[in-house]
């Protein structure tokens, strides 16, 4: 899963994978922006089938911050969710 959600990150933003790392910072180090950010919610609810609120989005911070809330949503263990 982990892998999963970078690789859209990376494709969504036109970056290699290899930038794309738990401690990215999404819009300072990734450079996404709010449309970016609505796009990546509605990619993470249709993929993992999780709803995600707004305002719960807005503590998203890092790639690893969003990796962890999808994991914890779905009740994945991070080792489970690598990829």
């Amino acid at each position: 899963m982990e892998g999963q959600i970078k690789a859209g990150l990376a494709s969504k933003l036109g970056l290699k994978s290899k930038d794309v790392v738990n401690n990215a910072r999404l819009v300072e180090d990734l450079g996404l922006d709010s449309l970016d950010t609505f796009d990546l919610l509605f990619d993470l609810e249709k993929e993992y089938g999780v709803e995600i609120p707004s305002v719960d989005a807005l503590g998203f911070v890092t790639v690893g911050d969003v990796v962890a809330y999808v994991q914890k949503r779905i009740g994945a263990t991070p080792a489970e969710g690598a990829a």
